[in-house]
C-alpha cells in the first residue's frame, strides 16, 4: 500500500509522534509511506533517519497559501498514493484543495474532542468539507466530535484506531539511560518525582496543574514537579508568560521546573513516581500511554476515553480539586509497584504499535475499497 501522511510539522505533538511512530512501524509491515509536511518547522526529521520513510518538507508562507496548494497537488500526483491520511487541521484543509479531483480517498484525523474551530477554520472547513472522504479519530470521544463535524458523511465513514506505542523500543531507551533526573534536575535522588509532559496551551489547563503541583509540595515538602512541553511554534498568545507568571507567584521554582521540550520523555517517565494530566479536552493521551508503557501510573482529569485506559477509576479525577488530585497522585505513587504491571499489561494487549498499525492498515483499506465502490458517493 502507497501512503501518504500530511502534517503541519514534526514538532513535540502528540499527533507529531503518533505519525512517526505508525509510518516507521508501517515500513516495516511492507508498505511505502512518503510524510509530508506543510512547513519547515521539523526538529525531529533525524528520527526518520534509515527508517525507508520518505519526509518531504514544504514552507507554507501566508494563511491561505495556493502556492502550497499547487506543491501538494504535483507530489500527490507524482506518488500516485492509495490513501491520502492528513493531521490536523491545517494540514486537513490543504490535502482537501490539493487532491479534488485526484481519484483518491483523502481521510481526516481527529486527535481531540469538545473544542471549537476559529472563524477562519470554520469558513476553511465549510467550504472543504464535501472533500472529505473519512474521519480516522484516535478516541471514541473523538469520534463522535467528529461527526458532529461532518454530517453528512454517514456513519460508516468514522473509524477508530488507538495510538500505539513500541515497547521494545521503549525497554532498550529505559535500559540505555544513565541519567539520574532527580538529582540533576532538583540535587538529590531521593526527593519523590511528579512529571506532567504536555505542550504549553490552554486546553492542558496548565494554571490547574500548577494549583495541583503547589498543593502536592505543601502537602509533602519532599515531592518535586517537572513540566516537560513547550508552546507550539504557531501560537502567538501570551498563555505560556501567564503560566509562567503564576509560577513566580507560587514562589516554588526550586522545586517546580519547566524543562521544555525533551526527546528523553520515556526516560524521565520511567525515573517518575507519578505522571499527570490535567487536560480540559483531549483524544487519545499520548504521554499517559507512554506513562502505562513504562509502569509509571498516570492521574488525570476526566476527558475523552480516559476511564478505558486507565486501570484504577480513582485515577481519572471528575472534580477540578486540586487538593483531591494531589493526595490521588500521592495514592498512586504509594501504589507503584501494584499499578505498573496492570499498566503495563493494557498497553501490551490494547496499544502494541504492531497492533495500532495492523489496525490502521485495515482501516485504509476498508476506506480504498469503499471509496471506490461505484456507490461511495451515495
Amino acid at each position: 500500500m502507497k501512503i501518504i501522511k500530511v502534517i503541519s510539522s514534526l514538532s513535540y505533538g502528540g499527533a507529531e509522534t503518533q505519525v512517526i511512530s505508525l509510518s516507521k512501524e508501517l515500513i516495516k509491515q511492507g508498505h511505502q509511506v512518503t510524510i509530508i509536511t506543510t512547513t519547515a518547522c521539523v526538529p525531529r526529521a533525524h528520527m526518520l533517519d534509515n527508517s525507508g520513510v520518505k519526509l518531504i518538507s514544504l514552507n507554507k508562507r501566508t494563511k491561505l497559501d495556493f502556492k502550497l496548494t499547487a506543491q501538494l497537488r504535483k507530489l500527490f500526483i507524482q506518488c500516485q498514493p492509495d490513501i491520502i491520511h492528513a493531521y490536523l487541521y491545517d494540514a486537513e484543509f490543504y490535502s482537501r484543495l490539493a487532491s479534488a479531483g485526484l481519484n483518491t480517498p483523502v481521510i481526516n484525523s481527529e486527535r481531540s474532542d469538545q473544542y471549537q474551530l476559529n472563524l477562519n477554520q470554520r469558513i476553511g472547513n465549510w467550504l472543504t468539507k464535501s472533500l472529505v472522504f473519512g474521519v480516522i479519530a484516535n478516541s471514541y470521544s473523538g469520534q463522535n466530535h467528529a461527526k458532529n463535524m461532518y454530517h453528512h458523511l454517514a456513519s460508516e465513514r468514522f473509524m477508530v484506531v488507538w495510538n500505539g506505542i513500541d515497547l521494545d523500543a521503549i525497554k532498550a531507551r529505559v535500559k540505555a539511560t544513565h541519567t539520574n533526573y532527580k538529582a540533576k534536575w532538583f540535587g538529590d535522588s531521593s526527593i519523590k518525582m511528579a512529571i506532567m509532559a504536555a505542550s504549553i496551551k490552554p486546553e492542558k489547563d496548565y494554571a490547574f496543574a500548577l494549583n495541583v503541583a503547589h498543593a502536592l509540595i505543601t502537602h509533602d515538602p519532599s515531592w518535586r514537579v517537572a513540566f516537560l512541553g513547550e508552546q507550539l511554534f504557531d501560537k502567538n498568545s501570551n498563555y505560556k508568560q501567564s503560566i509562567l507568571d503564576q509560577l513566580k507567584a507560587i514562589n516554588e521554582a526550586n522545586k517546580i521546573r519547566f524543562l521544555g521540550n525533551r526527546e528523553d520523555i520515556i526516560e524521565i517517565l520511567d525515573q517518575a513516581d507519578v505522571s499527570f494530566l490535567t487536560s480540559l479536552h483531549e483524544g487519545f493521551p499520548n504521554t499517559v500511554l507512554e506513562s502505562m508503557a513504562v509502569g509509571t501510573p498516570a492521574v488525570t482529569t476526566n476527558f475523552s476515553d480516559i476511564k478505558q485506559i486507565l486501570p484504577e477509576p480513582w485515577l481519572v479525577q471528575d472534580k477540578k480539586d486540586k487538593n483531591a488530585f494531589s493526595h490521588a497522585m500521592v495514592r498512586a505513587a504509594n501504589m507503584k509497584n501494584q499499578l505498573s504491571k496492570n499498566c503495563i499489561k493494557w498497553v501490551k494487549n490494547n496499544c502494541r504499535i504492531e497492533k495500532a498499525t495492523e489496525n490502521l492498515v485495515m482501516t485504509y483499506s476498508y476506506f480504498i475499497n469503499l471509496y471506490h465502490k461505484p456507490t461511495h458517493h451515495l
